[in-house]
């Protein structure tokens, strides 16, 4: 009776997974994606960390100061945003775009800290879906807190309609070239699974 080796003995992990294709779940092209993935979480942090700070500054000091002494004659109340008073509607926007950007990317430190987040497909979702609101919240923010100008809101909201087109469209192409690769059979190699060993042990 022939005897297994240790290199092709049974792996309790592998063992009664689906199969993809006839091939292992654990593919190459996964090892490089986790590999990767572990390369950028340093920075992906640090953009995190730097995003937090300057939502938070901007928090507690909104664009345009605040009011240094009370006015009951102009209903001015010191402490409060010069912006909320005079441009409420811009404010509101600012302020709301602001929270959002400061709480993304608190939810993309926290995700971070997980050095192994990258074996949770779920996990790594989350984090691009953070990841895009937190740029789009906070780029809304710095342009309606900058800008006091309606011509100069509209180039800059513009430019940020660009930036968004182009992160759909390289988001949507890789996702295209990824399937593509996934699909031609130089792509993955094939690795045999228990059954498949068993069968050569056999011969």
């Amino acid at each position: 009776m022939a005897q297994i080796s240790p290199a092709n003995a049974p792996n309790p992990e592998t063992e009664g997974a689906p199969l993809q294709n006839g091939l292992n779940p654990t593919t190459p092209r996964d090892s490089d994606d986790q590999e990767f993935f572990k390369e950028i979480r340093g920075g992906l942090m640090i953009v995190a960390i730097l995003a937090a700070g300057s939502t938070y500054q901007a928090g507690l000091n909104p664009p345009g100061g605040i009011w240094q002494e009370d006015d009951p004659d102009r209903d001015i109340v010191a402490g409060m945003s010069i912006l909320h008073d005079r441009y409420f509607n811009r404010y509101q926007t600012f302020f709301y775009c602001n929270a959002i950007s400061f709480l993304s990317s608190l939810v993309i430190i926290i995700l971070l800290m997980n050095k192994n987040i990258y074996r949770d497909r779920k996990s790594v979702k989350v984090l691009e879906i953070t990841l895009v609101l937190d740029l789009f919240s906070f780029m809304a923010a710095y342009a309606v807190g900058s800008c006091r100008l309606v011509t100069t809101s509209i180039y800059i909201f513009l430019l940020m309609g660009g930036v968004f087109a182009y992160v759909i469209s390289f988001a949507r192409h890789y996702s295209f070239l990824q399937h593509i690769a996934e699909m031609m059979p130089c792509s993955r190699p094939p690795t045999l699974n228990t059954e498949q060993h068993r069968e050569l042990d056999h011969v």
